[in-house]
């Protein structure tokens, strides 16, 4: 048996994500064969088949986050000496002098495995959940290729309540109206419904997907995504995001290459203010604040790919959308 492990791509690389498998255990492979995909942090790469054989076992699945020098696959050999077995010589036992002691003292071979008093711990490790485990790889990836930079406004909460009104039986929450407005607004500023591949590639998209941050139980942070989100009315877009993140709740984490924008509000706890962390390959991510009771205004933050995006580009479609909203505002009061 060969053990195919996650081979070390780049200096500082810790570990990487599984993308996709391509065969299936029992599949025959010749060496050269595309195994499996993994995504770090600059680049997707296809790992090939060191040598012939077949698939015996899988050791991850697709999504998992795995370290470096991991076991991937577990490949059968079809030349190789199946009966072989290395002799493996007896490891002696070694016991303190306290542990040969408290054996003496129970009449015990001092030669057994240490046998120590239970003891209590002030602590308890608990191992790192696959979708938290996803996000924390994701928040280390953008920290490593992402230079972030962020910026603030204030809007009048009432620009966000013009919409809070039924529409085909469904109401837009501030939050909706306030997304809505980012995702049309991203039509005329291609550059927020673009991300960077690589250090060296600008990849503009014909329109634009939207990802809203979700809590799920057990502080379990996932992203629910609405794509096509500039094409849509703003009734449209209202259920589309109550459809999406009722999905990502049940199904999981929904984000891809592909989304350009993250969206989060925390106004079920009354934070105002806060400076939102850019999770790549998204370029840009917008912050709501609940409304200030002396203002009322609310705080939109802005964190954005500096290598993408500069702080003038960032400013204007801050600006825009101030005027946008308080235009449409306007304009329903009429």
């Amino acid at each position: 048996m060969l053990q195919i492990r996650v081979p070390q791509l780049g200096e500082g690389l810790r570990e990487v994500r599984v993308v996709e498998l391509h065969r299936r255990v029992g599949d025959s492979i010749r060496r050269g064969d595309t195994l499996y995909v993994i995504e770090t942090d600059k680049s997707t790469v296809e790992m090939e088949a060191p040598e012939d054989g077949k698939i015996a076992e899988w050791k991850v699945a697709a999504g998992d986050i795995v370290p470096v020098n991991a076991v991937i696959v577990v490949l059968d050999q079809e030349l190789a000496e199946k009966n072989f077995r290395p002799h493996q010589h007896p490891v002696p036992r070694v016991m303190s002098p306290r542990a040969q002691a408290y054996a003496k003292g129970k009449d015990t071979d001092d030669t057994a495995p240490e046998i120590a008093p239970p003891t209590h711990t002030p602590y308890r490790d608990r191992k790192v959940a696959g979708a938290h485990r996803a996000l924390v790889y994701r928040f280390r990836r953008s920290a490593s290729i992402t230079i972030q930079g962020t910026l603030a406004i204030d809007i009048p909460w009432s620009a966000l309540l013009l919409a809070e009104r039924e529409e085909n039986g469904l109401k837009a929450t501030p939050f909706q109206v306030f997304g809505y407005t980012v995702a049309q607004l991203a039509k005329i500023f291609p550059k927020f419904r673009s991300v960077m591949v690589g250090d060296d590639t600008i990849r503009e998209y014909d329109h634009v997907n939207v990802g809203l941050a979700v809590a799920r139980p057990d502080d379990e942070l996932i992203t629910a995504v609405v794509r096509g989100a500039d094409q849509l009315t703003l009734a449209e877009f209202t259920k589309s995001c109550t459809q999406q993140m009722r999905a990502a709740i049940r199904s999981g984490d929904q984000a891809a290459e592909d989304t350009q924008i993250l969206l989060t509000h925390l106004g079920d706890y009354g934070i105002p203010d806060a400076i939102p962390t850019l999770v790549a390959p998204a370029s840009s991510i917008f912050f709501l604040g609940v409304p200030k009771k002396e203002t009322s205004t609310a705080r939109v933050a802005l964190t954005f790919d500096h290598r993408l995006i500069n702080g003038a580009a960032a400013a204007h479609f801050l600006d825009a959308l101030l005027t946008r909203l308080r235009d449409e505002h306007d304009a329903g009061n009429k």
